[in-house]
């Protein structure tokens, strides 16, 4: 009987961590992107970040990796996406207007890292 409780608890910890390991981790893809236009777009870890299209205000959002997209929402410019399929951190990356964000204009980014 013990060795069937061990094995089921052992079997139940592997898919447990499989199903913990995505295809994409929020950690890999934070970080300060500046734009071919002049923009800059921060993703946090925690999920939230800015977004400035040459405004005066920094616009806070919220993002998310839904399956191979980066989804960032904010109040300005609503829904935007970003296709990672294919694509590693360091690579230039689209932020493209989506459902709901017809007053973006698609511009590529550049991940650039900050120094202290």
């Amino acid at each position: 009987m013990k060795k069937k409780v061990v094995v089921a608890l052992c079997s139940l910890m592997a898919v447990m961590s499989l199903a913990g390991c995505g295809k994409f981790q929020v950690k890999e893809w934070s970080g300060v992107y500046i734009g071919e236009e002049g923009s800059v777009l921060i993703l946090c870890e925690d999920g939230e970040g800015y977004l400035n299209g040459g405004t005066k205000e920094n616009t806070k959002i919220d993002w998310e990796i839904d399956d191979d997209e980066i989804v960032v929402e904010c109040s300005t410019y609503n829904e935007l996406t970003i296709d990672i399929d294919d694509k590693e951190p360091g690579d230039k990356i689209t932020l493209e207007a989506g459902k709901k964000g017809e007053n973006w204009n698609d511009e590529k980014f550049k991940r650039v890292e900050i120094y202290e």
